[in-house]
């Protein structure tokens, strides 16, 4: 009995060994992902994104998974440093990407609202002002400028009319 279990385990290994030596496609890796964050496994889901990104930098959805990479470590693992870190790397890897805009909105939010160093946040959003002045964002933008550094409850959030009389 003994013999069989350890043959058992001997064949698992070795099958495990082979599976772990063949490169997954990048489908494969995406979907590794996915399934890794529909079950909340937020150290994994980095570490598929980290290998789906070494292993295929040339990909058409590079830049995406940088970025969701990016959401993962500030929304999920709580590590900011690294989130804004991995939206750098986006920037400067991938400068034409349509998500650079959002990506440069992103640092400068996670600097003001999590890290809280204010003077990075303000770098960052006046540098967006400067580069995208007709940007959907700016409005946002401006509108953290105005608020750094202040607790969003201690905000007055000016309720328009009807908003204000269904309150009282």
């Amino acid at each position: 009995m003994k013999k069989s279990l350890v043959i058992v385990a001997a064949l698992l290994a070795i099958i495990m060994l082979v599976a772990c030596g063949q490169k997954m496609t990048e489908e494969q890796l995406y979907a590794q992902v996915l399934d890794f964050q529909e079950k909340q496994q937020w150290d994994d889901v980095i570490k598929s994104y980290e290998q789906l990104i070494k292993q295929y930098p040339e990909s058409e959805k590079a830049d995406e998974h940088l970025y969701q990479l990016g959401m993962t470590y500030a929304h999920n693992a709580k590590e900011f440093h690294k989130a804004i870190e991995t939206w750098e790397r986006l920037v400067e890897t991938y400068p034409d990407s349509r998500l650079v805009t959002n990506t440069k909105f992103m640092i400068g939010y996670c600097y003001a609202n999590d890290i809280k160093d204010l003077d990075k946040a303000r770098t960052a959003y006046e540098k967006f002002i400067e580069e995208y002045p007709d940007h959907e964002l700016v409005a946002s933008v401006k509108w953290e400028l105005d608020h750094l550094g202040q607790d969003i409850s201690d905000i007055d959030l000016q309720l328009g009319d009807e908003a204000e009389s269904a309150t009282k």
